[in-house]
């Protein structure tokens, strides 16, 4: 009966976690155009959805070792555009971690000192472009986020698949701050965050530069205004529900349990 019990759990985790992975991603492309300077491989913009790249062939994304294929990462050049469309909306919550509703993952990634394993907080790919970053709840009117407060897009920070892809980073932390760590120094900064640059709806403004209070959107879209930017994902904040991450505690305790019975 215990081992019934736990197969159950084990379902409704698997299906909840599902679930919300599948809900926190975008959902469809609506349009895109590659602009130019963008590498003609990498112009599939299907590869924005879903979750952010967590295996690049090899071994799993880290900052000094970012996604980098065509299956991961979609382009945008100069005058080039990507809107993404969410079935599940994104809140406007600023009680979400740092207030921030959503991130984008990109291709950065951290150059390294291969005698010390560190980095001196420098991009060796990515962080090239000005990407402007608009939202919408209807799909036709489009409102961009400040750009005197949004961070860049394809630029700090390198994704790490190790870490949680809906929590998102400090945005205090600079590249400086980084300079000197390892992979391990740079994670610990990370605090459980797979990377990627946080956006907060808060920023919106109409034609006027005028604050909009947006309750949530269900569309994102970018336009690349100098440069090359790639992009990996786009997640949704917050975290799972602290009844999903129980759920997770107890099935993991139960499971022990059963490994530990006579």
């Amino acid at each position: 009966m215990k081992e019934i019990h736990l197969l159950a759990l084990a379902g409704l985790f698997v299906s909840i976690v599902s679930t919300t992975s599948y809900a926190q991603f975008a959902d469809s492309v609506v349009s895109y155009s590659p602009g130019t300077g963008v590498n003609p491989s990498y112009t599939n913009p299907n590869a924005a959805l879903g979750a952010p790249t967590t295996f690049i062939g090899y071994q799993n994304a880290d900052p000094f070792n970012p996604p980098y294929q065509a299956s991961d990462i979609v382009g945008l050049g100069v005058n080039g555009s990507i809107t993404l469309q969410f079935n599940t909306p994104i809140q406007n919550n600023p009680s979400n971690p740092y207030g921030l509703d959503f991130i984008i993952f990109g291709h950065a990634g951290f150059n390294e000192d291969f005698s010390t394993s560190t980095t001196d907080g420098t991009l060796f790919t990515g962080g090239t472009a000005d990407v402007r970053v608009s939202v919408s709840a209807d799909g036709l009117t489009f409102y961009t986020l400040n750009l005197a407060l949004t961070p860049m897009v394809d630029g700090l920070y390198p994704t790490d698949a190790s870490g949680n892809p809906v929590l998102p980073v400090n945005p205090a932390l600079t590249a400086a701050d980084f300079a000197g760590k390892d992979l391990a120094g740079i994670q610990a900064l990370y605090a459980g965050s797979a990377g990627g640059a946080g956006f907060d709806l808060s920023w919106a403004l109409d034609g006027n530069n005028q604050s909009v209070p947006l309750s949530a959107v269900n569309y994102v879209r970018l336009d690349d205004l100098s440069g090359v930017a790639y992009i990996d994902a786009i997640s949704i904040v917050p975290e799972p529900s602290v009844g999903s991450l129980a759920l997770l505690a107890g099935a993991a305790l139960l499971a022990r349990a059963r490994r530990n019975r006579p």
